[in-house]
């Protein structure tokens, strides 16, 4: 990066004169302009420096004052002016502006024409532009060799690290870092979480925004560093973002463009890892099919080959969990990455955390299964997955659960058991649902209608078949009450009434029944009554 500083320490350049001591020198110069309009600050190019003779403020020092205000307000590189052509001083005014805003002012002396000294400054700059081409080209030629020999990310992070001799995250799709390399840092960021969590906070703004941003950020009292956000083009919809620390410090000549080569192979790098996860997934999904179609028993090639790869699948015990993330439509666009997103989620925070969950995917987009292999308290897995992509990607996931079966060649009913269980209950408010539809017809499917009266009536009493509002709405609690496993609370805000009314009801029952709702063997057959007195049931 071209700087005056730079410029003004050059043999080459030791004509030009710094007239103002509170310049800043420090300030990026792209280009030159020459211009005697007094309103070029509404056309000169950020970053440039204005060659001028400033006649058009011959008796107007008032007027230059503000002209040096309005190039400052644009970010120009600074001003060169030809003194004693039409200005045969700068007054003291025009200089204390100037030092006011830290705005350098070059002094072009009478000997040098404009043309020459805008020639000269021009072709060192693009000399040094050139350069910098070149250098970004050899690091996107690292990179790719490194890529093409297989490097991880966490590779390519280190080695980027060190060539700009900045520290640098990587920051995932779900805003977490991925790999980091701080070795240019004082300070341990890492090591405070309270800190960490502060600057993942304003990344995931970025990321969200998909921004490329610079702000500044402490990182212990009276240390602060700015911090360089640049979002990596994938097909994600949430990108990874690389973060740069301190890159207003990067070395020469290693340039914006170095690090947007640096971006592209970090791009490619990651469409390759995503495309290593699709070829897995197409192979789940495969096996799910076969699983599903054909019978295990018959040990034919195409099932020793799966238990290879997915020599888990070993147990007496399966069960089926069905999930459909469902995408609002101000999000569809975006099914496919969302799909790809909460696909990763369930792999890395389900399946590697519970060893008896393998995950896989369906032939429908947004929609999963998990094949549970030991009967386990899931729920509180459900519920936890649930409320992330709540809050994560705004998409409501409802879970139906089918019957266990003690043989791999039964998958499919539980398969089949656990998307009933989503149909059936299409416009409930909750979001797990279990398979009682076919569960306990299969039980009940040789007993009379009558004998499945009686003993509904000889659980639920008058609750069974209620002919009253008061009946209706003691009915209505116990049902509620027992889905939400006799929590009060809960019952109270799904029926949305106090706490109280729910203990009132749930004593009136309690007092009908004579037996306490939250006996297991009792509370088992109050499931079942109320099942099978449901209009619905029959």
């Amino acid at each position: 990066m071209t700087t005056l500083k730079h410029i003004l320490a050059i043999q080459r350049f030791s004509e030009l004169q710094l007239i103002n001591e509170g310049a800043d020198l420090e300030r990026p110069l792209d280009t030159v302009e020459i211009s005697e309009t007094p309103d070029v600050s509404y056309y000169i190019p950020s970053n440039a420096l204005l060659v001028t003779t400033a006649m058009a403020f011959q008796d107007d020092v008032e007027g230059l004052c503000e002209f040096i205000r309005s190039l400052a307000r644009v970010s120009s590189a600074g001003i060169a002016i030809k003194v004693g052509r039409f200005l045969p001083t700068l007054d003291q005014r025009v200089i204390d502006t100037a030092n006011e805003l830290s705005f350098p002012i070059i002094q072009i002396p009478m000997s040098m024409t404009l043309g020459d000294i805008s020639h000269k400054l021009l072709s060192y700059i693009w000399k040094d532009q050139t350069e910098q081409i070149f250098f970004s080209l050899e690091i996107q030629q690292k990179f790719v060799n490194l890529m093409i020999r297989g490097a991880s990310l966490d590779t390519l992070i280190k080695q980027l690290s060190s060539m700009i001799k900045q520290s640098i995250i990587l920051v995932d799709s779900f805003g977490q870092i991925t790999c980091s390399s701080l070795q240019f840092s004082n300070y341990d960021l890492l090591n405070s979480q309270q800190k960490t969590q502060s600057l993942l906070e304003k990344i995931k703004d970025c990321q969200q925004r998909k921004a490329k941003e610079s702000f500044i950020f402490e990182l212990a009292e009276d240390e602060k560093t700015l911090i360089s956000v640049f979002p990596i083009g994938s097909d994600r919809y949430f990108p990874f973002m690389l973060v740069i620390f301190e890159a207003e410090k990067l070395p020469y000549p290693f340039s914006q463009f170095a690090i947007q080569q640096s971006l592209t192979v970090l791009t490619l790098t990651l469409y390759k890892e995503q495309t290593l996860k699709n070829e897995k997934r197409a192979e789940r999904r495969s096996l799910l099919t076969y699983l599903l179609n054909h019978l295990t028993l018959t040990e034919d090639a195409e099932w020793l080959e799966y238990k290879k790869h997915f020599p888990m699948l070993n147990s007496n015990y399966y069960r089926i969990v069905y999930i459909h993330a469902v995408i609002p439509m101000n999000k569809q666009y975006y099914s496919k990455e969302i799909d790809a997103l909460i696909y990763d989620y369930l792999y890395d925070n389900v399946e590697k955390k519970y060893k008896s969950m393998m995950l896989f995917p369906t032939e429908q987009l947004n929609q999963w299964i998990f094949i549970v292999q030991q009967k386990e308290d899931i729920l509180p897995i459900l519920e936890e997955v649930h409320d992330y992509l709540a809050k994560f990607f705004s998409v409501y996931t409802r879970f139906g659960i089918g019957d266990p079966v003690n043989n791999i060649d039964l998958l499919h009913f539980s398969y089949k058991e656990s998307k009933n269980a989503l149909e059936e209950a299409e416009g409930s408010n909750k979001f797990v649902y279990y398979n009682k539809i076919q569960g306990i017809k299969r039980i009940t499917e040789n007993v009379s209608d009558e004998d499945l009266r009686y003993f509904c009536i000889s659980i639920l009493k008058n609750l069974a078949y209620p002919e009253n509002q008061l009946d209706i709405e003691l009915r209505r609690t116990i049902m509620t009450y027992l889905d939400n496993q006799c929590e009060i609370t809960k019952t109270a805000e799904a029926l949305f009434i106090h706490r109280n009314t729910v203990k009132y009801r749930i004593k009136k029952c309690e007092e009908l029944f004579n037996t306490p709702i939250n006996d297991p063997e009792f509370s088992l057959q109050l499931r079942v009554a109320l099942f099978l007195s449901e209009p619905e049931a029959h």
